[in-house]
């Protein structure tokens, strides 16, 4: 089996050395998902001071259905966002394929641009995706978490093919690379995923608890700050991804099982 420690230390020796990535994860992926909170705390005090409910004693300010329906573009507009920054780690991780060296740096600009035309094809397969895992899932859920992990290359795959695509036929490509070593893949993600989120987890148990400790109304900040914290462990979760799939790709033979 892979050992994931290995593949942590490639995708680490490569995440240094490509710093658009902590610009990425900054603009992309943190600011969104702040904005995300920040909106559900508002609303969260929207619903509680249409209910008449106070807060210490002062009686909490209620939005309008339609100042609260004006937030869900906003929302879309950051999804979106996420998206393309998913599309722009894939476009600079695809580079761990075949130049693990990673000294080819790319500015934020370029890789924005040359990301941004998967935007599209990215949102509609992971909501494809989906759908399929919960159809399997409602039938039996072993099948469905074997065919979720069987696709989950096929973001990369469709990346580093340069090409726009569409439906099943993309995922099916990922599930046929995957097909034969399910576990091969299954384990080292399962512990590359450990290894990176118990610890960030543990980091925002810490930050939700001194923030609430000092006022519990902090507790949308607290959010924020971990927001922080979880978008650069998941920009390096999937640069992770992609050092895998490198990997397996390196023997394409499948092994038994």
């Amino acid at each position: 089996m892979i050992s994931p420690l290995s593949i942590i230390g490639t995708s680490w020796s490569f995440y240094k050395k490509q710093p658009v990535l902590n610009e990425i994860a900054f603009w992309m992926f943190f600011l969104p998902i702040a904005f995300m909170d920040a909106l559900s705390g508002m609303i969260g005090v929207a619903e509680a001071g249409a209910q008449g409910l106070d807060v210490d004693g002062v009686k909490l300010a209620s939005f309008t259905a339609m100042e609260i329906a004006l937030f869900v573009p906003l929302l879309v507009a950051l999804f979106f966002f996420l998206f393309w920054g998913q599309a722009c780690v894939l476009t600079v991780a695809k580079r761990l394929v075949s130049s693990p060296a990673g000294r080819n740096r790319t500015s934020f600009k370029a890789v924005r641009k040359e990301g941004y035309k998967f935007i599209g094809p990215l949102a509609l397969l992971e909501i494809l995706r989906g759908i399929i895992t919960l159809l399997w899932c409602v039938l039996l859920i072993v099948p469905g978490i074997i065919y979720s992990v069987r696709t989950i290359f096929y973001d990369i795959m469709l990346i580093e093919e340069g090409k726009v695509a569409y439906g099943r036929p993309v995922l099916d490509k990922s599930k046929d690379f995957v097909k034969g070593r399910t576990w091969e893949v299954f384990w080292p993600l399962m512990l590359i995923a450990i290894c990176i989120f118990i610890p960030v987890g543990i980091i925002d148990g810490i930050i939700v608890a001194i923030t609430t400790t000092i006022d519990e109304r902090l507790v949308t900040l607290a959010a924020v700050l971990t927001d922080f914290v979880d978008a650069f462990a998941g920009v390096f979760f999937m640069v992770c991804t992609v050092a895998l799939y490198a990997e397996l790709k390196k023997n394409p033979t499948p092994s038994k099982g």
